[in-house]
């Protein structure tokens, strides 16, 4: 997956990639070395590599950052960030669709222009080279969602690039904005939103089946829905800004229109005509389905079990809240390694300072010894290594903060 993804970059000129700490995003050295040009780096964490990726961009290089569609979450606060600042440079980050989370409602969130593929390596060429085009044309990093991309023949040759003089020119009220001109920035964003949409009119990814009354409106790297042969299909490879005039004809000609997207409707809020619309949202009441929580919540050997669900070592927090708070029970707290460094080392911080007890495991995945000396450089030295799972259950009744480093699953 990872050489057919660095082959479409290295055709697109992309002279930065970067990637969070992830297996199998980063090229192997043989076949970095056919594209000398090419520097390509594995960062602590995503937020890192978004950071030090935006860099080329705002002298005027093209880069990339390839992620999961988990982990461009953890990257947040710099995307959000660089829609108002926006780029010189083409940008685009990629995203890899491997389970049912979609990246599509960071584009209403972040106000990025968000392109979708379905994974075929020559249409998932044809958008990287749209979206690195369509980053330089309005100076704003493009967001592309993809399946994982299928394995396809090396191109025989890919042409080197001119070189690109880096060239970063100071502008203190874009790169440096102050909230006056992050207002200006904003109606400025707002101005190139509304462009873009206009040329999403008329972008060859979005494609349409002709059919009968009904119809369905989608995107390529959605796998949700089934429909009859006789349905008419909108398959939207740009899901925002919408291309509003694309989507009103299509509904216009139907007499009902399911929208086929995934657990969050980045789509159908973006449509005003709801009257013919099944959907998620009926009049702003929504639909979405979910299982109600557990009256008791996940167990195990009688400990309350916290997980990272509210983003990168969140259960550490939280767990250190149930606490203070009286928890009825007592707490397990399971992260791993690449989260604790991420996000992790305040919030345990503040549990030391607090004088917290309950159970942190963290999942070791190689980096066991950095783990360790990060701890002691706390003071903090109740830590130990587990073999299986089972052993949690010997330190359940610790009564105190205790850590345990584990290599399997949780």
């Amino acid at each position: 997956m990872h050489e057919t993804i660095f082959d479409l970059l290295a055709s697109c000129r992309t002279r930065l990639i970067y990637t969070g700490h992830e297996p199998g995003y980063l090229p192997s050295k043989s076949l970095a070395g056919d594209f000398p040009w090419i520097r390509a780096h594995a960062c602590v964490n995503e937020k890192a590599a978004f950071e030090m990726a935006l860099a080329g961009p705002y002298a005027g290089k093209r880069a990339a950052c390839i992620f999961s569609a988990g982990g461009v979450y953890e990257a947040l606060d710099p995307l959000m960030s660089s829609a108002y600042t926006g780029v010189k440079g083409g940008f685009v980050i990629l995203c890899v669709k491997e389970g049912d989370l979609d990246v599509t409602p960071l584009g209403p969130f972040s106000k990025l222009p968000v392109l979708v593929s379905d994974g075929a390596a020559s249409q998932l060429g044809e958008t990287l080279r749209f979206a690195f085009d369509l980053s330089e044309r309005h100076e704003i990093p493009c967001i592309v969602e993809t399946l994982p991309p299928e394995d396809a023949k090396r191109p025989a040759d890919v042409a080197v690039p001119d070189e690109t003089v880096s060239r970063f020119v100071k502008d203190p009220s874009r790169w440096a904005a102050t909230p006056k001109f992050r207002y200006e920035l904003h109606g400025a964003l707002n101005k190139k939103v509304e462009r873009i949409r206009e040329e999403f009119e008329t972008y060859e990814g979005n494609e349409q089946v002709p059919g009968g009354n009904r119809g369905v409106i989608t995107h390529r790297a959605c796998r949700n829905g089934h429909w009859h042969a006789d349905t008419g299909v909108l398959n939207l490879g740009s899901v925002f800004p919408l291309p509003r005039k694309l989507v009103s004809a299509f509904i216009a000609r139907t007499e009902e229109v399911q929208i086929a997207e995934g657990p969050y409707p980045a789509i159908e809020i973006q449509i005003a005509q709801k009257e013919r619309i099944v959907g998620r949202l009926d009049r702003g009441t929504s639909r979405i389905q979910s299982s109600p929580p557990s009256k008791n919540g996940e167990t195990l050997f009688g400990l309350k079990v916290v997980r990272d669900t509210l983003g990168p070592a969140s259960s550490i927090n939280i767990a250190h809240g149930m606490v203070t708070s009286g928890a009825q029970a007592e707490v397990l707290a399971l992260t791993d390694e690449q989260a604790f460094f991420h996000s992790g080392l305040p919030a345990f911080v503040n549990t030391l300072y607090n004088g917290s007890s309950y159970l942190l495991v963290i999942k070791t995945l190689g980096a066991a010894e950095e783990l360790k000396r990060s701890l002691e450089g706390f003071g903090f030295r109740n830590y130990f290594y587990i073999a299986n799972i089972g052993e949690i259950e010997r330190y359940k009744e610790s009564g105190e903060l205790t850590v345990l480093l584990y290599e399997g699953d949780l």
